[in-house]
């Protein structure tokens, strides 16, 4: 073979070889190639494995509940501290149910509970089928409703921690005059209001104010009170202490029984001593501030706490002319203060809200729920209050506990020792709760004697077997 044909059968084997060089895949390009691989399902594991575990703990934490281990309750700001605390507390043993707790006003409960929007209605005012049918939209048909007295709370004045103007405590009678001046003027009440004696009073801009007339007797022969001004009565036109005390500021009082002026009946309720002397509020001793206006404070919202206010401590709207004879009714079929023709400048939405309004003045007063107002920083202050029929027996401070005086008032309403302005926590259903469902199951926990006294305690009310 010439040597040109042995090169040319060379370079045709190197091509060759060449060839299939290209083909191949270097051991260094392999490895990182497999590497690659490696990692990506690894990062593919991964995101699945955390995928996997989210879902599973997600399922853990929110687990499907079955309907009938679900319920709704709403309504009362007074009752939501005392319901929520039942509810954490059932909830702890119950790990399988779930509750939705709200609160809005007894009102809002009442009309979300008589349409079918909540399960349960927490009321902080005695409600039964003529109330609900009547004023709330239940239907006539809802024969089943069912009322579970769960805790006991009262309705308290209140003002301001930051209050300057020494009032000391208060009657009934006074009260009413303030939020009637404020709030509507003469002749604007159009309920009655029970006086302690034979008869219901009226209000109206031939009598005049009701200061002091605690005997049924002609206003007319009263002590001359102090004609409030167009946004009416300023805190030195009122008495600074309630009938019945034995001092105030050093000033002794008289009891009822003791004539104090010519004309003026020898059973007439003053507040301290009244004087011949002209002074701002026509007692000796007057709450004080100068002229600054009393701003009285109402709820916004359709309130148990309200109604309570206007029928149990203002005691607006039931014939009875005794301590014992008043009852829950206030003013028209809802009991608010509007129903009476009385309309405040200053309102707040709940509790909360009022409480909020009377703590930022100086010069506000209102009313509250007592549990609430007692509580830590709530910044408002509670005030001795004399009520109807008390007349000479003193102002009564609301106290809590089975010997305190909201219990001695619902065990014994027609005792003076006890506080006027006592009033029931309830749950409602429009159905008797279905034996052994977990509505029944949660008041059943409830009512038990030793959960229910702890859960008075802490939310300060009052339990059901205390009184």
């Amino acid at each position: 073979m010439s040597e040109r044909s042995v090169a040319q059968r060379e370079r045709r084997l190197r091509f060759r070889r060449l060839r299939r060089n290209g083909k191949a895949v270097s051991p260094v390009v392999a490895t990182l190639i497999l590497i690659l691989i490696a990692v990506a399902a690894a990062a593919a594991l991964y995101l699945w494995l955390v995928g996997w575990q989210g879902g599973v703990t997600k399922s853990i934490g929110t687990p499907s509940i079955p309907s009938n281990l679900q319920f709704s309750i709403g309504g009362s700001t007074s009752v939501y501290p005392f319901d929520q605390l039942a509810v954490t507390q059932f909830l702890q043993n119950n790990t399988n149910a779930a509750i939705s707790n709200n609160q809005g006003g007894t009102g809002a409960g009442m009309t979300a509970l008589c349409a079918g929007k909540i399960d349960v209605g927490a009321a902080s005012s005695p409600q039964n089928f003529t109330t609900l049918t009547t004023n709330y939209g239940c239907s006539t048909s809802d024969t089943g409703i069912t009322v579970t007295v769960v805790a006991y709370d009262a309705v308290d004045v209140v003002v301001a921690t930051t209050n300057t103007h020494g009032l000391q405590s208060i009657n009934y009678d006074t009260l009413l005059s303030i939020y009637v001046a404020a709030g509507g003027g003469l002749g604007s009440l159009s309920g009655t209001m029970p006086n302690g004696g034979s008869a219901a009073q009226t209000i109206s801009a031939t009598n005049g104010y009701v200061f002091n007339d605690a005997s049924g007797g002609s206003l007319a022969a009263t002590p001359a009170t102090p004609t409030p001004g167009a946004s009416g009565f300023t805190w030195n036109q009122i008495p600074a202490c309630a009938a019945g005390v034995a001092t105030c500021a050093g000033v002794a009082g008289y009891a009822q029984t003791t004539a104090i002026g010519a004309g003026v009946p020898t059973v007439v309720g003053n507040d301290i001593s009244y004087t011949a002397a002209a002074s701002p509020c026509g007692w000796t001793v007057c709450a004080g501030g100068a002229n600054n206006l009393i701003q009285p404070w109402e709820r916004s919202d359709t309130s148990g706490t309200e109604q309570t206010f206007t029928a149990r401590i203002l005691g607006v709207g039931d014939s009875a002319g005794t301590f014992a004879g008043i009852g829950f009714s206030g003013c028209g079929s809802d009991g608010q203060l509007a129903s009476c023709g009385i309309s405040e400048a200053h309102q707040g939405n709940g509790n909360p809200a009022v409480i909020t309004g009377v703590h930022g003045s100086a010069d506000a007063i209102g009313f509250a729920s007592d549990g609430l107002a007692r509580a830590g920083g709530s910044g408002v202050s509670i005030v001795g209050f004399e009520g109807v029929g008390q007349a000479s027996n003193g102002p009564v401070t609301p106290t809590v506990g089975s010997s305190g005086t909201i219990a001695k008032g619902i065990a014994s309403p027609t005792s003076v020792a006890g506080y006027a302005g006592w009033r029931p926590f309830s749950l409602i259903t429009l159905t008797p709760p279905t034996p052994g469902g977990i509505i029944e199951q949660f008041l059943t926990f409830v009512l038990d004697p030793a959960n229910n006294q702890n859960l008075a305690t802490e939310s300060q009310e009052i339990s059901i077997y205390s009184v």
